[in-house]
């Protein structure tokens, strides 16, 4: 489920979730606002996924949380 596999499709893992999400975090937001852009793409569908996702993100060290706000973490 975390990687594609000849089974699962890129767009169905949560590497191309997270990839998706990352699109949209070009800015600082918060997680409702990303939520409320994002939850109709057919990547994300489901509120599980998108937490899972942003959990992935956040355990690889793309993103933080920081005063309420989402943000990409620069290296």
């Amino acid at each position: 489920m975390i990687l594609p596999t000849k089974h699962i499709k890129l767009s169905n893992s949560l590497l191309g979730v997270g990839a998706t999400l990352l699109k949209y975090l070009d800015r600082n937001r918060t997680v409702t606002s990303l939520w409320n852009e994002t939850h109709t793409l057919p990547e994300i569908k489901t509120f599980d996924r998108f937490t899972l996702g942003l959990d992935f993100l956040f355990l690889v060290g793309v993103i933080d949380f920081q005063d309420g706000l989402l943000r990409r973490v620069k290296k």
